[in-house]
């Protein structure tokens, strides 16, 4: 196990540049949009979940996945070390983000509680989706597992804009005739009173 740790993070840091670049640029891009660092720490969190992908698709291109199953380690060890690489990566990055956080509100901050709160719900989710990446991943291949991904995350972000664009649409069509019922009524008091 302590093998194949080694060679998961030695994979892991040719890629890490890129992950550091990629948030160098999304905290740049937040500043000078006037957004401030708020969103940045659940940027983080969600970069984190690049590293299973990352981790298994580097392997499938090197052909280190059928070589490590002819070392003595186990299928379960090689997938042990994969999940523990990618959790201590992003245990790692919701710390950063916490203190990025506490730094953010020691400065003019008055929200840190919130603040905290939607990190942890984003990490929460960022381990969910890491869980059934995992999962996708080992059952389907890098590639195919990564589209499968892309279905899990972005088919109930659709689903929910839907249903949020109809609630909105009914709600104001609510608004509208509830506004006309109130109209008609108060004309029919009107002409009762003429009356």
């Amino acid at each position: 196990m302590k093998a194949m740790l080694y060679a998961d993070w030695m994979n892991l840091r040719r890629s890490m540049k890129a992950m550091v670049i990629a948030t160098v640029v999304i905290a740049l891009a937040s500043i000078v949009s006037g957004n401030g660092l708020a969103f940045v720490p659940a940027m983080l969190c969600m970069l984190s979940l690049m590293v299973p992908a990352t981790l298994m698709s580097s392997d499938y291109a090197y052909g280190w996945d059928k070589l490590s199953l002819s070392l003595p380690v186990s299928r379960r060890d090689v997938v042990s070390s994969k999940f523990a690489i990618s959790l201590l990566v992003n245990l790692t990055v919701v710390a950063l983000g916490m203190i990025c956080i506490a730094g953010m509100n020691a400065f003019g901050g008055d929200a840190m509680a919130e603040d905290m709160m939607g990190m942890l719900a984003c990490e929460a989710v960022g381990l969910t989706l890491m869980g059934i990446e995992i999962v996708l991943v080992l059952r389907f291949g890098p590639e195919r597992g990564r589209y499968f991904l892309i279905g899990v995350v972005w088919v109930p972000i659709l689903l929910l804009t839907v249903v949020k664009k109809s609630i909105r649409r009914s709600a104001s069509s609510y608004r509208r005739s509830a506004a006309w019922t109130a109209g008609r009524s108060d004309s029919l008091r009107r002409s009762s009173a003429d009356w």
